[in-house]
């Protein structure tokens, strides 16, 4: 089938719309999960009490090199702060790994993987340590991650595995969950 010039711009709308959706579809989320916050956890804190969570995970592909450059929360309301740490995977002689263990600092840190395939081991975390300095309820609803791939150029990512609440007053809250009041 041959167009006229009068078809020309449908078609070019209709090729430019299937190839912004072929687009869309298959972005990469990569080094995200993508698939958004699977937990929430419930912290009640006193004053000045930092609370550590691991609220990003992150999957390093063999030979990627992710070299991460700051990190802030959003939704994380005035009278709390948080501190992001990085935390490299521990691989215990049995085979079996954690995140959330050992803590280092986040800016500058270089997260590889640790095996050759694709496996549980080559997962890193980003750790929020949330303090709050005022009575209340914090909410830390996603993470913006700052970071190169590889050497690349600096990319922006929002989003987060865990969304963290903290339950913050003077003494310490008994509880903290999505039923109690705010302190």
């Amino acid at each position: 089938m041959r167009l006229g010039l009068a078809g020309a711009p449908l078609l070019r709308a209709v090729v430019l719309s299937v190839a912004t959706l072929v687009g869309a579809c298959s972005s990469d989320p990569y080094p995200f999960h993508g698939a958004g916050p699977g937990a929430h956890q419930y912290n009640p804190a006193a004053l000045g009490e930092p609370i550590p969570a691991v609220v990003l995970e992150l999957q390093v592909r063999p030979d990627d090199r992710i070299e991460l450059l700051g990190a802030e929360g959003i939704g994380l309301g005035a009278g709390a702060q948080a501190e992001f740490l990085f935390s490299p995977p521990v691989i215990s002689p049995d085979g079996t790994h954690t995140v959330g263990e050992r803590l280092e600092p986040l800016v500058g840190a270089i997260a590889t993987a640790a095996e050759p395939t694709d496996g549980p081991g080559n997962s890193v975390g980003i750790v929020a340590r949330i303090t709050a300095t005022k009575p209340g309820r914090y909410v830390l609803e996603s993470v913006r991650l700052r970071f190169r791939l590889n050497g690349g150029p600096e990319q922006t990512r929002d989003g987060i595995d865990v969304v963290v609440t903290v339950c913050a007053a003077d003494p310490r809250p008994a509880n903290c969950n999505e039923e109690s009041p705010p302190p």
